[in-house]
């Protein structure tokens, strides 16, 4: 997989759009558009590293598509998709004290839209 093939399998696992993306990253769409496309090569350090720090994503991977796109925060969970992954990345962000209400809420969603 090439750089840009990465950088849009993030956008599409996280749900964004070029727009949503390019806004989070303080960077205009056309940017993205034309990383996705393999026009431009790749993001420049600094945004590269927005990138890994806003959503969890493993360095190796973004820029040499080596071991898995998102990291894990030491938490095994091998064979989990992308969007699993994006939950487990944001879940592990709710305060520890919090978490059981998080998953009741996860639940009672699973329910009502199942």
């Amino acid at each position: 997989m090439e750089y840009g093939e990465r950088i849009r399998h993030i956008r599409e696992a996280l749900s964004l759009s070029q727009s949503e993306l390019a806004e989070r990253l303080g960077v205009n769409k056309q940017m993205i558009s034309d990383i996705e496309r393999g026009k431009q090569k790749r993001f420049s350090p600094q945004i590269e590293q927005k990138l890994i720090d806003l959503f969890n994503i493993n360095e190796s991977w973004l820029l040499r598509g080596e071991g898995e796109a998102f990291k894990k925060n030491g938490v095994k969970c091998e064979g989990l998709s992308a969007e699993e992954e994006v939950i487990l990345k944001y879940f592990n962000k709710v305060p520890e004290d919090r978490r059981l209400e998080a998953v009741a809420c996860i639940l009672n969603c699973i329910r009502e839209f199942s």
